[in-house]
């Protein structure tokens, strides 16, 4: 009888314990878009090393404006036991006094003004982006892809606005500014 017991929690502690499937991060979006969608207890991770060569700090100039964004790794958890490996980019815009215009290098991960990864699709990577001012049409996608003939240390980057109705009472002054560049642009990589 004994043995029947210790036999059952045996057969019962294996059917409660499933095992985390492990799944390239490239492969995300087509679990997003499936009608299945993405099971429980799911890694996405980046085993072919895809998110790599985006990580460091990069540097360009758009609109007499210099942008330095310092991008790093990291695992994002959501419910379900999902994981998935994706980019957090902080970032610092000067103007062309060397003003500050936005500083978000010492902001906690999980802070709304980190831009934070979403997925890649063939050589370009999607973040979202949300500014100070998002409920006032600051916020989008953020696309960047690392230019093949650089040796890594060029990529392109631009902001595709969101297209949000704006409330006159909570923006009086209508459509925010954006200050992501909204054309592409080239960032090297230091």
């Amino acid at each position: 009888m004994k043995k029947i017991i210790i036999l059952s929690l045996i057969i019962i502690a294996n059917l409660s314990c499933k095992a985390q499937q492990i799944i390239p991060v490239e492969k995300a979006i087509d679990y997003r878009l499936a009608e299945n969608g993405i099971p429980d207890n799911t890694y996405f991770k980046d085993i072919n090393n895809l998110l790599d060569k985006f990580v460091g700090t990069w540097i360009g100039t758009y609109n007499n404006k210099t942008y330095k964004f310092k991008i790093d790794k990291f695992v994002n958890n959501y419910s379900g036991g999902t994981k998935e490996d994706v980019l957090l980019m902080r970032y610092i815009i000067t103007n062309a006094n060397g003003t500050q215009i936005e500083n978000t290098t010492t902001l906690s991960d999980d802070n709304y003004l980190v831009i934070i990864g979403d997925y890649i699709q063939r050589s370009t990577y999607h973040l979202n982006y949300s500014g100070r001012e998002s409920t006032c049409g600051q916020l989008g996608t953020i696309y960047i892809e690392v230019l093949k003939s650089s040796n890594n240390t060029k990529m392109k980057l631009f902001l595709l606005p969101d297209k949000i109705m704006i409330s006159p009472s909570s923006c009086p002054q209508g459509v925010s500014q954006q200050i992501m560049p909204i054309d592409q642009i080239v960032l090297t990589k230091q």
